[in-house]
């Protein structure tokens, strides 16, 4: 063999074993970041009633999104209630709808009963290298060379902070908004926030030589990168830089970061934007309990560090359906576009389409010009609806000039209560008790159950029957409570339920009937009907309205009613 041939042949050796270690390096160079977010003013004990009543330790189930892009593996737990899920389901759809997938994105979803008191939900994202040695999510290399499958992601959630996980056709519960929460995180997932993490005694990018693509877009004032910091600055210039003004370089403008002044701060610097107006994606996250969309400058970033974002030009306002398309399907529903300066679209092309579980396709089903569209209160057959009993939809709109956006709907087949209004009033022969007529409005039913009930626990039951409107005439209701009002109506879909409270007479001043109140101040116990002691009761004031049991308690004997109205 000539010496030509021989070094021909080792330079093929040296190229394979390049790859090779290439390769392994793909594999084996992965590193976690994670975000937090604090809780609220809400943090709870408070735990749902489980829907199991044996948990297997580890046993998982996987829940997929409607096109089934992005697949979550959760828990089956007494915390994964079916109101979980459908907050979930709704936050993996909406983000489904922006971007084009080619490799499903995973993660995991877990429920902690032993997180710090101060976490309400965090996520580790597993970042890695691609060939170029760029750092980003797992889940983002694998749209543009799949490296295998993310087994690391994982959203945690406090298992005891006070969700609010329920749904228009549920009693309303908790606080903090479930779906808010999730689609934020999922935006993490997705590459959103510096890889910057606790490393030792400071600070570091998450593979100390290579800054992530997020790190990239992040400048000061003087448009330095952080990501120039990479494998030269130390903990301290890298907390340096984060204490400036930060800004998201993007090809539309530079979006202000949050940073503090005063010092790093980890979970939050470099993590969230910083703008004056709400946004998903904002630091201070002010009002959890909002349901907040998916803004144009969080797609803007995610589109500016390689994912394929969908056109989102425009902006879509639905009648009758929350900020994520969620609606009735026994309502019409009109839209409307603006431009994202809020000028109103005159000239659009509309489309309504369904998507067809059997076939895994988006069908036609109606198309429209001008300023408005309207979607017909039409429900088609089972194999549009998901798991939820939701018709699963999308309207698109397109303007002459090439500006488009897609929109998701999920219309509930279960009935919806509208509301309710209350008339004539009346006395009632005894002095305790009134009576009044309810109106009811609702759709999707014609048969349910009326239920007046006072704090006292004494309860009425009323047959709800005929479409859209009943009146219903209610006696003896007793003055000195809150009523409770609670309507439930029946499909063949399911129920739904609304709770509405109603006072006699809100204007009335707490009295007592026939003595005069105690002095809290004196030895005295406080009870409900029931016989549930009250505590912490410094003024009689501070009752709400109700029947109460008030005694002395070096006395077992000599208990008296009180009446607060």
């Amino acid at each position: 063999m000539e010496g030509g041939d021989m070094k021909c042949i080792l330079s093929i050796l040296g190229l394979l074993f390049s790859l090779s270690s290439t390769a392994i390096g793909q594999t084996e160079e992965t590193y976690k970041v994670t975000y937090v977010d604090s809780v609220g003013n809400n943090y709870s004990a408070y735990a749902p009633q489980p829907l199991v009543e044996t948990v297997v330790e580890g046993e998982t189930y996987e829940l997929r999104s409607r096109q089934g892009n992005i697949l979550a593996t959760v828990p089956v737990s007494p915390y994964m209630t079916i109101g979980v899920e459908h907050c979930l389901m709704m936050a993996m759809d909406v983000w489904e709808e922006q971007l084009n997938i080619k490799e499903p994105v995973r993660f995991k979803v877990t429920f902690n009963e032993n997180m710090s008191l101060d976490v309400e939900i965090q996520t580790t994202v597993e970042y890695a290298l691609d060939r170029n040695r760029n750092c980003a999510p797992l889940n983002l290399l694998n749209q543009i060379e799949f490296q295998r499958k993310d087994e690391v992601t994982t959203i945690d959630i406090n298992a005891y902070v006070y969700w609010n996980s329920s749904w228009a056709n549920e009693l309303e519960f908790g606080y903090d908004n479930l779906t808010t929460a999730l689609t934020r995180h999922l935006a993490h997932i997705l590459g959103f926030g510096t890889s910057i993490v606790q490393s030792g005694t400071g600070i570091n990018f998450a593979n100390p030589n290579t800054a992530s693509l997020f790190d990239n877009l992040i400048v000061n004032a003087d448009n330095l990168s952080l990501g120039s910091l990479a494998g030269f600055g130390s903990s301290e210039a890298i907390e340096a830089f984060l204490v400036q003004d930060l800004y998201l370089n993007l090809p539309g403008g530079k979006q202000r970061l949050y940073s503090n002044s005063q010092g790093f701060v980890l979970y939050r610097s470099g993590c969230y934007f910083s703008l004056e107006k709400d946004n998903l994606m904002n630091y201070p996250y002010q009002d959890k309990t909002k349901l907040l969309p998916i803004n144009p400058e969080t797609l803007d970033a995610l589109s500016a560090i390689g994912w394929e974002v969908k056109p989102h030009e425009l902006s879509l306002d639905g009648s009758s359906l929350d900020t994520y398309g969620y609606g009735s399907v026994y309502q019409g529903h009109i839209f409307k576009a603006s431009g994202q300066d809020g000028t109103p679209i005159t000239n659009a092309r509309w489309k309504y389409q369904l998507y067809n579980n059997h076939s895994g396709a988006y069908v036609d089903q109606a198309q429209g010009t001008g300023g408005s569209f309207t979607i017909p209160s039409t429900l088609k057959g089972d194999e549009y609806l998901d798991k939820f009993q939701c018709q699963q939809g999308r309207v698109i709109c397109e303007t002459n000039d090439g500006a488009s956006v897609s929109y998701p709907v999920f219309l509930d087949a279960h009935p919806l209560v509208l509301g309710y209004q209350i008339a004539n009033v009346q006395d009632a022969e005894n002095p305790y008790y009134f009576s009044f007529d309810i109106t009811l409005s609702y759709v999707g039913s014609d048969n349910g159950v009326l239920t007046v009930c006072n704090e006292g626990g004494a309860a009425m039951l009323f047959d709800i029957k005929g479409s859209g409107q009943t009146t219903i005439h209610v006696p003896n209701a007793f003055k000195y409570s809150q009523l409770w009002i609670d309507v439930s109506l029946d499909n063949n879909y399911g129920s739904g339920t609304k709770r509405f409270y109603y006072d006699y007479d809100s204007n009335l001043s707490k009295r007592e009937i026939g003595i005069d109140f105690p002095d809290v101040q004196e030895n005295v116990e406080i009870f409900t009907l029931h016989g549930v002691r009250l505590y912490g009761i410094s003024s009689m004031d501070e009752l709400p309205r109700g029947i109460y049991i008030i005694r002395k308690n070096d006395k077992l004997k000599g208990s008296k009613i009180y009446v607060v109205k």
